[in-house]
């Protein structure tokens, strides 16, 4: 090979290396997708055992029927499942006809017919022999229709996996889905039927707390031990802070929450998810800031988990008991409040939950006129508004003494009165806007006014967790909740 040849092709290596290189930096700057849009599905797998009454879907554990003797069985070589209870888990319907002793399942647009005893069944409005041994045919037992289960899974473009060694079956198929609006008004698909939940904002960890949904968290965040009382928590959630830590709202991982395989993920509406949204997880926007907006998301969310019924039960009784106040304060001179944030020059502007709940309960907020969410202010500031109350969470840095002991504060009217308060918390301080907020306002209410409402609070407290959280409160507690 001569010279010229050889310089000729490292000329052609160098213009190839080159282009890779060109290639390489532009590729680069790519924003790098963690998966195809389309790739996210809702998929069931379920997992049982026959002769077991109860079975697991994407880990989630129902059992088939309130009767234990309602199990699936082997009959004739065939399995037989008591077909409603899988049939509802994965969001599909189960309709019983007694004249004709038909059962119809209708499941993402698909519509099967059978008969009692008969071997043969409508699918789509075409007849299938069910199996070809002519024994295989539904059958009641207990009260409860039986289905061929292997007929009916692929029929509804489902596969199943038999371990013949321990009896277990598995299937798995797609699940029927639905469209929920959110609080900013974007559609979101989720399954009919929600087993897997993560939030990623405490007032909505909550929310789902008094929808009794908390078995159906997959993660919480360590990050939030400051704003939720884990302690309290764990009453009625035992394992909820045994969950993998997740991340907020503010510091997520997409990659994490694709692993989760999660049904919905909660998060407020400011929330930035461009990231989640890439790799199409289902995300739902929640506005809590104003007491509309609050009771709006309730309902969202509600709606969203298949808990309609526990929703409306809330927004019941918090416009009920908003309105109980509201009726009697009306015509009273507003007193002017402070409420503080993390620290005293910490507060809420004229945009956040705060304020609005300080104007409910009969006081006029300070800062009101502010605009914004999280405000900060100076103790000049403060001095200048020279509030008659000062209010301070439970996730206030320091105590009601440092506030009462300052000496740059001396000349406000509520430290000369000594009228600095801690709001009450048990899952959550009562000034956030979630549902245990309602007691706050209450409880303002009375420290504001007096006895104006003549209500028995701690009654009301009892009540209240009882019936919207299912829990009941020892006096100790409500001593522990209510003192300052």
């Amino acid at each position: 090979m001569n010279n010229s040849s050889i310089i000729y092709q490292i000329k052609n290596m160098k213009k190839v290396l080159s282009f890779i290189l060109v290639f390489l930096l532009i590729f680069s700057f790519l924003p790098l997708k963690i998966s195809d849009s389309q790739d996210y599905k809702f998929l069931a797998e379920i997992n049982f055992n026959v002769g077991e009454s109860s079975f697991y879907i994407n880990g989630y554990k129902l059992n088939f029927d309130s009767n234990e003797n309602i199990v699936p069985i082997i009959k004739n070589g065939r399995t037989f499942i008591p077909v409603r209870s899988i049939i509802e888990s994965i969001g599909g319907e189960v309709f019983w006809k007694e004249k004709t002793r038909e059962v119809e399942i209708k499941f993402n647009n698909n519509l099967i017919a059978l008969t009692i005893d008969k071997n043969s069944a409508f699918v789509n409005g075409k007849s299938k022999k069910i199996d070809n041994d002519d024994e295989i045919k539904p059958f009641i037992l207990y009260s409860r229709t039986y289905v061929p289960l292997r007929f009916i899974i692929e029929n509804l473009d489902g596969n199943i996996e038999y371990n013949s060694k321990d009896k277990s079956i598995g299937i798995k198929i797609d699940r029927e889905t639905k469209e929920v609006t959110d609080s900013t008004g974007r559609k979101v698909i989720v399954p009919k039927k929600i087993y897997r939940i993560v939030s990623l904002y405490p007032m909505s960890t909550i929310m789902i707390f008094a929808l009794k949904s908390q078995d159906r968290f997959i993660g919480t965040y360590s990050s939030s031990m400051k704003v939720m009382n884990f302690e309290n928590i764990k009453k009625i959630s035992p394992d909820f802070e045994k969950l993998p830590d997740l991340g907020t709202f503010k510091d997520y991982n997409p990659e994490v929450l694709l692993s989760c395989k999660p049904d919905i993920i909660v998060t407020p509406h400011y929330t930035n998810i461009k990231k989640l949204e890439e790799i199409n997880l289902p995300v739902l926007l929640l506005d809590h800031e104003l007491p509309e907006n609050l009771l709006k998301s309730i309902n969202i969310l509600g709606d969203a988990i298949d808990k309609k019924e526990e929703a409306e039960k809330i927004i019941n009784y918090y416009n009920k008991n908003k309105k109980l106040v509201e009726d009697k304060l009306k015509g009273l001179e507003k007193r002017k409040v402070y409420v503080a944030g993390e620290t005293i020059t910490k507060s809420y502007g004229s945009d956040f939950y705060q304020t609005l709940m300080v104007n409910i309960a009969g006081g006029e907020s300070v800062t009101k006129n502010i605009k914004g969410g999280k405000i900060e202010i100076s103790l000049e500031d403060l001095l200048k508004f020279d509030p008659e109350y000062i209010f301070i969470p439970s996730y206030f840095i320091g105590t009601k003494e440092d506030i009462l002991n300052r000496k740059e504060l001396q000349d406000v009217k509520a430290i000369k009165e000594k009228k600095v308060y801690t709001i009450p918390s048990f899952f959550i301080s009562y000034d956030l806007p979630s549902v245990e907020s309602i007691l706050g306002i209450f409880w303002l209410s009375e420290k504001i006014n007096g006895d104006i409402l003549k209500i028995d609070f701690k009654k009301e407290v009892k009540d209240f967790y009882k019936n919207i959280f299912g829990y009941n409160l020892s006096d100790k507690e409500i001593e522990e909740i209510l003192k300052d």
